[in-house]
């Protein structure tokens, strides 16, 4: 069989669907599994074993583009599409693939789309374990949740040499910072996470390690310009994988609920994330100890009404229960 599987954007978004690859592999060993999604996000599944091919979307810019893209996706015959995405385009992809099997969630407007629309459960689950549910269509059971992002060689080497670099030695703790997103409500103050990092240098002679993308910079310069201790010097952008390579060196990670924390959790380091808006049982794999979130319910999380909210759900998280919580995982864990 030839399957298409469609999850476009957000780079947290694929890593979700990187269990039901491997569980796809798992029961089709001789199929072929394509994956479409768009950049940068495809550097995640850039050395995953279990896929043959990833296709790069890029939005067309023409009508005659559109058709030329359509065209090329039916004429490449494929037998199942399971659209993890599930957003108007991604619709569109699917139904025009003219493929016989065609699996999506049953979303309002778009079921027409699928020759198997999936009921939208309405409980909060883990992201991965919620996409998942469309390989129930094809007798697939799921209960294996674990993330899959592989590096390589190279990623590990240029995680020793910066390290070497900054002048990080073997038994120095280091903590991951990322107090970044391009969401305003999942970004925790600033002035709060120059607190944190404070604090974790007093108390525990933490090294802080930034963590930031192509044009971040700013949310890295705010937390540093309110520091009273000295973090480590920024460096070069790294790559995801790369940016993994380092997270599986450090010893703890804390930030927003952002793409670093996924690659965190993928490579088994201890996290502490801050969730504003979206529940953290959605983003926070289930019974994984190590990785802990911290949210606050002013009373109106089930009937969010962002932007036109003061964001009291994320400024409700304190420091000092941030610090209540770090004190605990690092004990337990580190």
């Amino acid at each position: 069989m030839k399957f298409l599987l469609i999850q476009l954007r957000r780079i947290g978004d694929v890593l979700m669907t990187t269990p039901s690859i491997r569980l796809l592999r798992e029961s089709f060993p001789e199929a072929e599994l394509t994956f479409m999604t768009e950049a940068p996000a495809d550097q995640v599944l850039r050395d995953n074993p279990f896929l043959d091919e990833i296709l790069i979307y890029r939005k067309a810019q023409t009508i005659s583009d559109s058709i030329s893209f359509f065209r090329k996706l039916r004429e490449r015959q494929f037998d199942c599409v399971i659209d993890f995405f599930g957003n108007p385009r991604s619709a569109l992809m699917t139904r025009f693939s003219a493929a016989p099997i065609r699996i999506g969630f049953g979303f309002r407007g778009r079921s027409w789309a699928y020759t198997h629309p999936v009921k939208i459960s309405t409980e909060v689950t883990y992201a991965a374990q919620d996409k998942a549910q469309l390989l129930g269509e094809l007798g697939i059971s799921a209960n294996d949740f674990e993330l899959d992002f592989f590096g390589d060689e190279e990623d590990k080497e240029y995680a020793e040499q910066l390290f070497g670099q900054l002048g990080i030695r073997d038994n120095d703790f280091v903590v991951t910072l990322s107090p970044v997103s391009r969401q305003p409500y999942k970004v925790w103050p600033a002035e709060r996470f120059a607190m944190i990092a404070d604090w974790l240098v007093q108390n525990y002679n933490a090294k802080i390690l930034f963590l930031f993308g192509p044009g971040e910079e700013h949310f890295i310069n705010a937390v540093r310009g309110a520091m009273k201790q000295k973090a480590l010097p920024d460096y070069d952008i790294p790559s995801l994988a790369e940016t993994l390579a380092i997270l599986n060196k450090v010893d703890l990670h804390f930030g927003n609920d952002n793409g670093p924390r996924h690659f965190a959790i993928a490579g088994g380091t201890p996290t502490l994330t801050i969730f504003g808006r979206p529940w953290a049982a959605n983003w926070t794999p289930p019974q994984a100890t190590q990785h802990c979130a911290l949210e606050y319910d002013p009373g109106c999380k089930n009937n969010c009404t962002y932007p036109k909210c003061k964001l009291e759900c994320l400024h409700g998280v304190t420091v000092e229960t941030v610090q209540t919580e770090l004190d605990k995982m690092i004990k337990t864990f580190c």
